[in-house]
């Protein structure tokens, strides 16, 4: 988190929440309902991937690239949704992400084969990419500079509590009603989202650079090219991808794993509950270490901890359900849980103008490695055994990632074509908005 010399002595003084007003809460609870409509509509085909496999009569890497194909289509969502956000406004951009995915989810539930579930897949990736991207902007925007990794942690754990609830009715509504059921229910809370969207004011930062004329001129994703851009770019995508190689072997095939090494489907739900909530805390934990001891540390601090974590989640097998429980909860809660800093890590290497495609594009393009990580997941099960596979993946690609963060390489590369090594907007005075840049703790 961006400090020092940008905060006022009296206002670092207040208890955070104290900075909040009705409007900073009004905008976070609509974009955090959007997350968690997010979270329930994604995840939903990890939890049915065996059931599609055997009604299709599919192997288990075909059917894996169900869950591959939402991340196919997610750059191009970024780069649409993106440029919206930064053209026409934040908020036309998020009512606009959820009704793609809302409307891809319902009509999940209606496919008739492989290659039509595949097609409606594609249509939930462009609507969550522009979700992602838009609401996230939009509240980060919107809050005190000095709280917007908490900003960032609480926003993203609207996806958990999404997950969370699969996680409960997946078992009543897959024994009673069958699996295309529970993509039906995927659409109905999209109607008090909209219903809260409707009633939300656009982002005042977003009005002001507007009558300034500073709004974005053009289209933002090709401004994403340019030389001064592009390195920063680039790196930004090469963290998410790498993030997701380290996360999406474990979330996408945790519950194909779980049935594979004996447990029902009431065993698989307690443990993704245990993993969803380890998640959700997670990212909320994320928000308060990133705001006490900077962005880049609570990366450093918590990616460390998950290293020592991963193999013996892998090692114990069925031993005791509850034992693998509190490992999954602990290894969700910094692993993932650290992925609620995401889009205020992002944030923080992309000019205010160009802050919506940039972060969407490259969170979305990053995302592909998601898209990957399910099929080499189930490719290397078959070499070395699923433990052993999910291990191996999320091992090497969570020193990746933290090689990047602990390295600062985005921000070096920033100051090295701009001058600066982060860039954030300092909250509304008057009728003054103001770009500071600083380096990133």
């Amino acid at each position: 988190m961006l400090k020092g010399r940008h905060i006022m002595a009296s206002t670092a003084t207040l208890p955070w929440y104290k900075e909040l007003t009705k409007n900073h809460w009004q905008a976070f609870w609509a974009a955090w309902m959007g997350y968690a409509l997010d979270g329930f509509d994604f995840v939903l085909i990890t939890y049915v991937l065996t059931n599609i496999q055997k009604e299709f009569q599919l192997d288990l890497v075909t059917a894996s690239t169900l869950i591959s194909a939402s991340f196919i289509t997610r750059w191009l969502g970024g780069a649409i949704v993106g440029s919206i956000a930064d053209k026409i406004g934040r908020k036309n951009a998020m009512i606009a992400g959820i009704w793609l995915y809302a409307i891809g989810t319902f009509f999940c539930g209606l496919a008739w084969s492989y290659w039509s579930l595949f097609a409606f897949r594609l249509i939930v990736g462009l609507g969550m990419a522009g979700e992602y991207s838009a609401s996230s902007t939009y509240v980060l925007e919107s809050w005190p500079l000095r709280v917007r990794n908490k900003a960032s942690g609480f926003l993203i754990s609207g996806y958990n509590v999404g997950s969370l609830v699969v996680a409960f009715i997946y078992p009543f509504i897959v024994t009673n009603f069958g699996w295309r059921v529970l993509f039906y229910v995927g659409i109905i809370p999209v109607l008090l989202t909209l219903y809260m969207r409707k009633n939300l004011p656009e982002n005042t930062e977003w009005n002001e650079k507007r009558k300034q004329g500073e709004a974005s001129s053009g289209i933002s994703f090709f401004k994403l090219f340019s030389p001064q851009i592009l390195p920063v770019f680039l790196v930004v995508t090469l963290f998410i991808f790498s993030a997701f190689l380290y996360s999406w072997p474990l979330q996408s095939l945790l519950p194909t794993y779980l049935k594979s090494i004996g447990y029902d489907a009431v065993g698989v739900a307690q443990v993704m509950f245990a993993a969803n909530f380890g998640t959700l805390l997670g990212c909320i934990f994320a928000g308060f270490l990133g705001d006490r001891v900077g962005t880049r540390h609570a990366y450093i601090y918590s990616l460390l901890v998950s290293l020592v974590l991963i193999l013996p989640v892998f090692l114990i097998g069925k031993s005791t359900i509850l034992l693998l429980g509190v490992l999954v909860f602990v290894l969700l809660f910094v692993s993932q849980g650290i992925a609620g800093l995401h889009p205020k890590f992002m944030s923080m290497y992309f000019a205010p103008e160009i802050r919506g495609a940039g972060t969407g594009v490259a969170y979305n393009l990053g995302a592909l490695g998601g898209a990957i990580a399910p099929i080499w997941g189930a490719f290397f099960a078959k070499q070395m055994g699923f433990g052993i596979a999910l291990a191996v993946l999320m091992l090497f690609w969570t020193l990746v990632v933290l090689a990047i963060v602990a390295f600062n390489i985005p921000g070096r590369l920033l100051r090295r074509t701009a001058g600066v090594e982060a860039y954030d907007i300092t909250p509304s005075q008057g009728n003054k908005t103001s770009v500071v840049a600083a380096a990133p703790k």
